[in-house]
């Protein structure tokens, strides 16, 4: 690019030497005046008005207006490329399906999202709904219930402070004497004559339907009649059994109702005479303190139940502060932007077109490892093409958007076509030591060519026009100081005197260039061309042979701010 750029610059100022050479030798005689370097040709030439168009020659690059070079850029990690639809050369449309990869984990992902959303939402929903009568009639049971608890510990933990002997001497009493009485009642049950007596009457009963059931049954009859009075002393065999049976399983459950009430009382006594003989020997004894320890953590224990309790019923009638309902709509706002996120993580399992246009080419192939920065295929749309010309950092300041431009192909010589610049970047890149911009120009009239992408494009770009201008040959130009000059003669003989004055200039086409102060339409301004010998031999139809511009070397080209010369 850099090469190419020099190229352009050297043709334009040889063509701007040729052609003010040359005009001064059809227009007007020169005289020469030697030199220790070669002779210095002079000449007198009248400030003129005219038009004049000043254009800028450029290379660019045909470029689609709209394409893409597209990825997974949603995916996270590598998966292997499941399809490709497409290959360079089909036309797609907009939203049309060109490659995936496996959803399966995405999908699993999305549904993990939605079911955490589920549940913040029903938290939030919670909270934000007020406690029903039934959900503060349970918690009040509930601090009953601490109240009845901490009640129980507490008395537990006094009786060990402060123990009732009296009171633990009268359970000692009274769980004797329960036992004793268990005792006899299981010694009366044990000697009941009355039970024997109606257990052998029940035996004896047991016995007449017995042989009677038994006698039947021995027998070999077979009618109906007979089958009757079988089953008939059956019952009464089975109910006689039943009553026996019955009675015995009564009275053993009575006797063991009275060894277990026996043995209830012997525990409550032991229980009570332990209590009585820890209470006597006071709060010193080893057990005695793990006793009064175990109690006043069960007290602590209790309290703190009791308090939750409270407290958890005073929440419910308060309801949920803000605080914790902001919190909850917090957490249900990052939950459905993960949905969000998962969702379009889903969407981005698959590659769809973004726009109508023409696959240019593939990068992968199916089974490839891709992640999110490896470009699938690049797309564009071949009906809205573009030259993206490269203008260097001396040129650009010239360029502006709306500039017409005519462009032309190496690819199709002979035809030219129209375009305008689109825009102009605020950026460039550096190349070979030059920064370069990449300015668009549309491009008209090509719609029967077969252009492809990446054509190389000739863009001669139209920077300005102007009318009824001042002009003078733009070798007339010189530049001291950061200024433009010209030499404006005293007299009518070119080797006489002249004034040095600045002027202010505009746009230039190489040959002549506007100025826009300090020249009137009329003036007359002196052109000096040195030439390299000392020979007027040198002199061909076409302008002084190896002359170069007078002023002490080549004529300043227009600053930024205006127009270039043309090639």
């Amino acid at each position: 690019m850099k090469k190419i750029i020099r190229a352009v610059l050297i043709v334009l100022v040889l063509a701007a030497i040729g052609g003010g050479g040359y005009w001064y030798y059809r227009n007007h005689a020169a005289s020469a005046v030697s030199s220790a370097s070669g002779q210095t040709y002079r000449q007198i030439v009248e400030v003129k008005q005219g038009s004049m168009s000043a254009t800028i020659s450029v290379v660019g690059q045909l470029e689609a207006q709209q394409s893409a070079s597209l990825a997974f850029e949603d995916m996270s990690g590598t998966a292997n490329l499941l399809t490709l639809a497409v290959q360079a050369g089909n036309v797609v449309t907009k939203g049309q399906a060109l490659a995936t990869i496996d959803s399966a984990p995405y999908q699993q992902a999305l549904d993990q999202a939605e079911s955490d959303l589920q549940a913040a939402e029903e938290t939030l929903a919670d909270l934000k709904t007020p406690a029903t009568a039934l959900e503060i009639a349970q918690a009040d049971v509930a601090v009953s219930r601490a109240e009845v608890q901490l009640q129980k510990a507490q008395d537990a933990l006094d009786d060990l402070v402060n123990p009732d002997i009296a009171s633990l001497q009268a359970a000692v009493a009274s769980a004797q004497s329960a036992l004793t009485k268990a005792q006899a009642d299981l010694l009366a049950q044990q000697q009941d004559t009355s039970a024997r007596e109606q257990l052998d009457r029940l035996v004896t009963a047991e016995a007449t339907p017995t042989a009677t059931y038994n006698r039947l049954a021995a027998e070999t009859y077979s009618d109906a009649y007979y089958q009757d009075r079988l089953q008939l002393a059956y019952n009464k065999m089975m109910d006689a059994q039943d009553g026996r049976v019955t009675y015995e399983l009564n009275r053993q459950s009575s006797l063991l109702q009275a060894q277990m009430t026996i043995r209830k009382a012997q525990t409550t006594l032991a229980d009570a005479q332990d209590a009585l003989a820890k209470a006597k020997a006071g709060s010193t004894s080893a057990s005695s303190v793990l006793a009064l320890a175990e109690a006043k953590v069960a007290v602590n224990d209790a309290q703190v139940s009791l308090e939750a309790a409270e407290k958890a019923r005073a929440d419910l009638e308060a309801g949920a502060d803000a605080t914790k309902i902001a919190t909850a709509q917090a957490a249900t706002d990052e939950k459905k932007l993960a949905v969000s996120d998962a969702e379009t993580a889903l969407a981005g399992t698959q590659l769809v077109a973004p726009f109508d246009g023409t696959i240019l080419e593939t990068d992968v192939a199916v089974g490839d490892q891709v992640t999110a920065n490896t470009t699938v295929l690049t797309l564009a749309n071949l009906k809205t093409l573009q030259v993206v010309a490269s203008v260097d950092e001396t040129t650009i300041k010239q360029v502006s958007a709306g500039q017409d431009a005519v462009i032309t192909f190496d690819a199709f010589p002979g035809q030219s076509f129209t375009g305008k610049v689109l825009s102009v970047p605020l950026q460039g890149t550096l190349q070979g030591g030059v920064m370069v911009y990449s300015v668009p120009v549309s491009l008209a009239g090509t719609e029967d060519l077969s252009l492809l992408v990446g054509m190389t494009a000739n863009v001669e770009i139209q920077v300005g026009t102007v009318t009824d201008a001042l002009l003078v040959p733009t070798i007339a130009l010189q530049q001291s100081n950061g200024a433009y000059q010209v030499l404006v003669p005293t007299t009518a003989d070119p080797n006489g005197a002249s004034n040095a004055v600045t002027v202010e200039i505009g746009l230039s086409d190489g040959t002549y260039t506007q100025i826009t102060k300090g020249l009137s339409a009329g003036d007359q301004v002196l052109v000096e061309i040195k030439s390299t010998t000392s020979s007027s031999e040198d002199m061909g139809p076409g302008g002084p042979g190896g002359m170069d511009m007078g002023g002490g070397g080549a004529p300043p080209a227009p600053p930024s701010g205006g127009a270039g010369p043309s090639r």
